[in-house]
Order: C-alpha cells, then structure tokens, then sequence
C-alpha cells in the first residue's frame, strides 16, 4: 500500500506538470487488473523522500536510487524468494518511466553489484530481470530498460562465464534497430510483384507502421484486425501521416499469396524475398506479429510495440 502511495504521488506531480504546460517522458499506458485474493507479498520499506525534492522526476529518481537499501542479498530467504523478489522488482520498474535513463542505468548497475552478496541471488535477480522486461508475453515488455540489467551483466565477470553468454546474445539481440536509432532497412515484394525497400518507402513526413507478420498465425489475425478496424489508423493512413506496410517476413511466397486478399488495399502487402529478414537476422522476430513504427527520418519510433500502443502513439503523437 505504501509503494502504491508513492507512486500515485509522483503521477500526480506528474499530472499536474502536464496541466500547466510542462510534459512528462517515458509515460506508460496503465492497464486495469483484477484485485488479487492471494495473500500479500511482502514489499521492501520505501525510501523516505526528502521535502526538498519536488519535481516528479526528483522524487522518482530518489526512491529508484534508495529502493533496494533495506535489502540484504546475503538473506537467502528473501533473496532467494522467487514471489519475494519478483513483486519487489515489478515495484521497482515501475517507477523507470519517471525516472532520467541516466539515472537508471547508474541505479541498474549499483542494484547488480549489491546483489553480488550471493550468486544465487545474483542470477535470480537476472532470471527475473529477462522475465518481466524481455518475455514477449510480459505486459511490463521494456528492452530499453532490459538493456540496462544486459550492459551491467555481461560488462562484469561475476557470472559463470557460460550463463553469461544467452545475456550477452540476448544483448547483441537487443541492439538491433533499437528505439531512436536507425533501422535497417530490408527489401519486400508487394502484392504487384514490385521491388522496394523500406527507406525507398519513405516520402520525408509519413510514419511507417511495419507488421512482421505470418498469414498462418492466428494472434497475427487478431492484431491485424483490431488495426484494420481502428479508426485513428485509418485516418492517419488518409491524411498521408502513416503508411502500413505488412511483410510476410518468411518469404514463403505459396503462403502469402493464400492470404494477400486478407489485408485492406490501402496497406502495402508484401513479403520478404527468399525470407532474407529472417533468414539473414535483419529484425528480430521473437514473435508474432512485430510491429515497428518507422519515423520519416527512418528512426525507430517505437520498437515491438503492442497493437494499443501503435493506436496511443498515433492518437498522441500523429493528431
């Protein structure tokens, strides 16, 4: 109850940041749940806040920093707590949307070095880190801030030299086409049998919606669905602010001419020859569908968002 206080109140200077014309960064879309029956898991004391910190992003940064103070790794029986340290962590990372990325990354890295206490605290801590912020199925889905644990894992030598290395692939995986940097562009075939790529795609003032997706995937029909249906995408699509283009990433052509006919006329509807997305590790694609929001600029707008954050992003950003 006291860590819901907590951050109720630094959205609430939040909030009121935005009503008097400032703006609050890395906000993320709350989700409404069911209320638990189960019985409560203990939570880590929160650090007390001084006064003198007022900006939201101040108070943010102090509780992030302080956060784990009142955890010993070398207690096992916390440390090695899988429900323990799983509600503690979702606690934590729900405070990095308020927080500066450079303070995250120095928290990040001081929380790994405490946890050094005990190895198996250590690769717990690890375990759950790729759990809440890499598992595609996870709603807290963040490689951004699961990039920070990465570069602090695979940068030191405390973790067995083998277990360390899924860490350092999944970073090298990471830092593909990442959010704000350039993304690579790849070639399609569309429905006419034309040639193109993704940067030939680019007009200088229209957003790319990419869907990596496969016509045999069912998850895939539901998203392209909710999308097709979606009235702000429809008018970002007529206005010229968004092009959708669709790419079977397989590049199995049978496949993809079964389905072409499923998709709107106004999306490009397209397919990866000889699979070379794929085949040649251009994206990522730890499930499908992928979605990738292009900027004009050819940057990566947001990267494997969900199909409700596409429709925020162009309600938000696109009006």
């Amino acid at each position: 109850m006291r860590f819901l206080i907590a951050v109720m109140s630094i959205m609430m200077f939040v909030f009121a940041a935005c009503a008097n014309g400032g703006h609050a960064t890395n906000a993320v879309k709350a989700e409404s749940s069911p209320v638990s029956t189960a019985p409560a898991v203990e939570e880590l004391p929160l650090p007390s806040v001084p006064s003198t910190l007022t900006a939201p992003e101040e108070r943010a940064a102090y509780i992030v920093s302080y956060f784990w103070d009142a955890m010993d790794f070398g207690d096992t029986i916390r440390s090695h707590n899988q429900d323990f340290m799983e509600q503690n962590f979702a606690n934590y990372i729900s405070l990095f949307p308020y927080t500066d990325n450079a303070v995250l990354a120095t928290c990040v890295s001081d929380l790994l070095l405490k946890a050094q206490a005990d190895e198996g605290a250590y690769n717990l801590l690890a375990d759950i880190a790729d759990k809440y912020l890499y598992d595609p199925e996870s709603p807290m889905l963040n490689e951004e801030y699961y990039i920070l644990f990465l570069d602090a894992i695979t940068g030191s030598d405390y973790m067995d030299k083998t277990r360390r290395s899924k860490y350092a692939y999944q970073l090298e995986d990471a830092s593909k086409n990442r959010q704000g940097h350039k993304a690579t562009d790849f070639e399609f075939v569309d429905s006419k049998g034309r040639r193109s790529t993704l940067y030939a795609a680019a007009d200088g003032h229209s957003y790319r919606l990419v869907i990596f997706y496969d016509p045999e995937c069912e998850h895939c029909e539901e998203t392209i669905e909710f999308l097709k249906g979606n009235q702000s995408l429809k008018n970002a699509v007529a206005d010229g602010k968004m092009k959708v283009i669709a790419v079977y990433a397989d590049g199995d052509e049978s496949v993809w001419e079964g389905a072409k006919g499923s998709l709107p006329a106004e999306w490009v509807n397209s397919y990866s020859p000889d699979g070379a997305i794929e085949g040649e590790e251009l994206y990522v694609l730890r499930a499908m569908p992928t979605l990738y929001v292009i900027a004009p600029d050819n940057t990566v707008a947001l990267k494997d968002p969900s199909d409700r954050m596409v429709v925020q992003f162009i309600e938000e950003a696109l009006k």
